[in-house]
């Protein structure tokens, strides 16, 4: 395997604070996405960047032949094992709303597989395996409306973009969101992520065979909107969203806007990368 560009950036200017994470070993290139932290950070550290150092670190030891089940068990007992190095298990283990979560996409050189869990994104050729979770869909619908309302009784688009009150409208739904991860109420609102606690139901991640003529292969978090074939690409996709449509409510809805002065609106890390 063979990087050829590969970029990740966070929101804020302190690149420390990014949860994205890129993985590049022998056996597994990996994308990490930490899920954004509805509680305090833990240990001065938010729960996605806690996580997202740990796969980091762990990803690249997963045994070469692990099929995808097998190496989902193996993530979850060694990030346990940090938990408990860290002195945070205790503190974490009977509240899921504490509990650090990721979404990941994993290249598995051995398989030649493609090991999809969460909302990242990837692409070959000119296939798009785009994983979006239909709760976040959901908080796009709803935020779209809101949105709408706001700006027809009195508020402006400059005032949403200093300060995006439709987060406190959806507050409680999203605060409800680690509550329903990992589990199975065969809905459409069921999704797994990666937090080391929760045996994952295989049926909710993509397991892609990658075709034999297939030399290149594409990941990216849900920082990107839309995944393209290069890293210029996205990079102006994302700009010119946020030029025509900076809020995220038109054609480019989205659970999240862009803040003023603020270059995206999340993390964002990208990967593309010869087999």
């Amino acid at each position: 395997m063979e990087v050829i560009e590969e970029f990740i950036k966070g929101k804020y200017e302190k690149q420390e604070l990014c949860e994205d994470a890129i993985i590049v070993s022998k056996n597994f290139i990996a994308v990490i996405d930490g899920v954004t932290s509805q509680e305090n950070p833990c240990q001065g550290k938010a729960l996605g960047k806690i996580i997202s150092d740990i796969l980091e670190n762990i990803i690249p030891t997963i045994p070469e032949k692990s099929s995808c089940d097998k190496a989902i068990s193996y993530l979850n007992e060694k990030i346990l094992e940090e938990y408990k190095n860290e002195g945070i298990y205790d503190l974490i283990k009977d509240d899921p709303r504490k509990q650090p979560a990721a979404s990941v996409v994993i290249y598995s050189k051995f398989y030649n597989q493609i090991w999809m869990i969460g909302d990242c994104k990837a692409l070959y050729g000119n296939n798009i395996i785009d994983n979006e979770l239909e709760v976040d869909i959901m908080y796009g619908k709803l935020r779209k409306i809101l949105i709408e309302y706001l700006l027809e009784t009195g508020c402006t688009e400059d005032e949403l973009l200093e300060n995006d009150i439709t987060r406190q409208f959806l507050e409680e739904t999203i605060k409800r969101q680690p509550l329903i991860r990992n589990k199975r109420f065969y809905g459409r609102y069921d999704y797994v992520s990666i937090d080391g606690f929760n045996k994952l139901d295989i049926d909710l991640i993509k397991i892609v065979d990658v075709p034999k003529d297939v030399s290149e292969i594409a990941f990216c978090t849900d920082g990107y909107r839309k995944i393209f074939a290069t890293l210029k690409e996205c990079e102006e996709y994302n700009k010119f969203i946020k030029e025509n449509d900076p809020l995220c409510y038109k054609e480019y809805w989205h659970e999240r806007g862009f803040v003023k002065n603020q270059e995206s609106y999340d993390d964002r890390a990208y990967i593309r990368f010869k087999i």
